[in-house]
């Protein structure tokens, strides 16, 4: 019989033994039973049996408890029997178990030479420049040779540098989201007709290669008014994001965005890559028309859909990847300082970011072969080298 993958013995085992030992099965027995080496159950009888003291004045050993099966569980003159006994029960075996498992977890097996080569190299990252757990692990395997769990372990036992308050995702501050006044109005429901996410997905049923760009706002402080605010286009397959300026939130502003792209692309590099965009009902996007269509051949070039309402986990990828732009600029943080130029540096350090996604590959190396590098210099990203990534708020503050 193959031995199982799992070296433990497991509660439901225990008490398989403790069953065959009351009816005087052999080890080998049990074994074949469990799918176990013999050894194994000898080891894990001896180790949890337990004595229980005879009743006569003289404390007697029996000499049966010298050889297999070392316990009395099984023999017939257990109840009448005045010498030392001892016994093996499941119950007492695991919690016996269970606390020299925790024991042993709780020791450090970490040099103070491999403290040190963290608190020097690793924390600075992961404090000054906010680097998630998952990129120092990719970034610097050679120091970082435990599991990302223990890392943790080693965080939460205060023995490292780094604190909790230090990880991306342990702690995290909610903010109130303002409400835009100005823009409160919904969408014409007309524009949405052949749009939906069933027309979408009816698409890529039949386009199953087709690119898929998710399409997004990110705003800074309104102040009753609105203001500037980032236009955000994430290639899905990728987790590549483009950041745009925008002056205001508005519709004009994002055609406007869009003319710009298609004249750096140009209209074949355009339709290759956003051939479809999934967006959500925002009034920004409300003339999806001026954003698929060409203003120099009057030709198709791409396919705007929109998400259900209230349904942003159908374009997940581009919301998750706004926590990085927040890690930079938090919620309620102005962007009327923020030029083009700053939403490319954001945009390039965010997407060389190693992800455990992308295989640990950052985004820009992942789509390096689908856009190119002449079109990623084009749209302003860069790549930035691991430990020269900063996605703390004193990036755009240099």
């Amino acid at each position: 019989m193959n031995t199982p993958k799992y070296k433990h013995f497991k509660f439901e085992d225990r008490y398989v033994i403790q069953e065959f030992l009351k009816f005087q099965y052999s080890f080998t027995a049990i074994a074949n039973r469990l799918g176990k080496d013999r050894r194994a159950i000898s080891k894990e009888v001896l180790k949890h049996r337990f004595l229980k003291p005879g009743r006569s004045k003289i404390q007697l050993d029996c000499s049966m408890l010298e050889k297999p099966p070392y316990v009395c569980n099984g023999c017939n003159k257990r109840m009448g029997c005045l010498k030392n006994q001892y016994i093996y029960e499941a119950s007492i075996a695991q919690n016996e178990y269970g606390k020299t498992l925790r024991q042993e977890r709780s020791r450090l097996r970490i040099s103070k030479a491999s403290i040190a080569a963290i608190n020097d190299t690793i924390a600075p990252l992961m404090i000054s420049k906010h680097h998630s757990v998952n990129h120092v692990f990719a970034a610097h395997p050679e120091i970082l040779t435990m599991s990302k769990s223990t890392f943790y372990r080693y965080v939460d036992l205060g023995i490292l540098n780094v604190k909790n308050v230090d990880l991306q995702r342990k702690v995290k501050y909610r903010v109130k989201k303002e409400y835009d006044y100005e823009h409160s109005s919904k969408m014409d429901r007309g524009i949405r007709l052949g749009r939906f996410y069933r027309d979408f997905q009816d698409y890529i049923s039949h386009n199953p290669e087709a690119s898929i760009v998710e399409m997004d706002t990110v705003i800074g402080t309104q102040g009753g008014k609105g203001g500037k605010c980032f236009l955000t286009l994430l290639f899905r397959s990728f987790n590549l994001m483009l950041i745009r300026v925008l002056p205001y939130r508005r519709a004009e502003y994002v055609i406007q965005t869009f003319e710009i792209l298609k004249g750096l692309l140009g209209d074949f590099e355009f339709s290759r890559l956003f051939e479809v965009i999934l967006t959500d009902n925002g009034s920004e996007f409300s003339d999806p028309e001026s954003i698929e269509i060409s203003t120099k051949t009057g030709e198709r070039l791409s396919f705007v859909f929109f998400c259900d309402p209230n349904s942003s986990w159908q374009k997940g990828c581009i919301e998750k990847n706004h926590e990085y732009i927040r890690y930079v600029l938090p919620k309620g943080t102005s962007f009327a300082g923020i030029s083009q130029e700053n939403a490319n540096l954001l945009a390039s350090h965010i997407n060389s970011v190693p992800r455990l996604s992308l295989n640990n590959q950052s985004p820009y190396e992942a789509a390096l072969g689908f856009l190119g590098k002449h079109n990623m210099e084009l749209l302003g990203i860069q790549k930035i080298s691991n430990d020269d990534i900063d996605l703390s708020i004193r990036l755009l503050k240099r």
